[in-house]
């Protein structure tokens, strides 16, 4: 995720812009704080559990076309090591930033 002060202060107007309109800051929210960290999965086990919820939110489904999120999260679910999961979790992250979802990992 880049950690820009440019970053930040887009994803910071992105979020007033939302609620000068009466809406909320985040679009959507996806909970992954039971898996994100667990000791008592594989890492196999925890990635196919992210893959699968974030492949179910109403923030995937939005996608009508082969764009970034989709590769992305096909990337993600190919991934066989923490440091590959890691580098494309760091783009999904940025996506879900850039489209006001929250995803809770902690």
């Amino acid at each position: 995720m880049p950690n820009t002060p440019e970053h930040k202060a887009t994803m910071y107007a992105l979020g007033q812009q939302r609620r000068k309109a009466g809406l909320p800051s985040w679009k959507h929210t996806l909970d992954l704080r039971d898996v994100f960290h667990s000791d008592v999965l594989s890492f196999e086990d925890r990635r196919d559990i992210i893959v699968g919820r974030i492949r179910a939110s109403s923030w995937f489904k939005e996608y009508r076309e082969y764009d970034d999120l989709q590769m992305a999260v096909e990337e993600l679910a190919d991934t066989d090591e923490v440091e590959w999961f890691d580098a494309v979790w760091d783009a999904i992250y940025d996506i879900a930033d850039a489209d006001r979802m929250w995803i809770s990992t902690i």
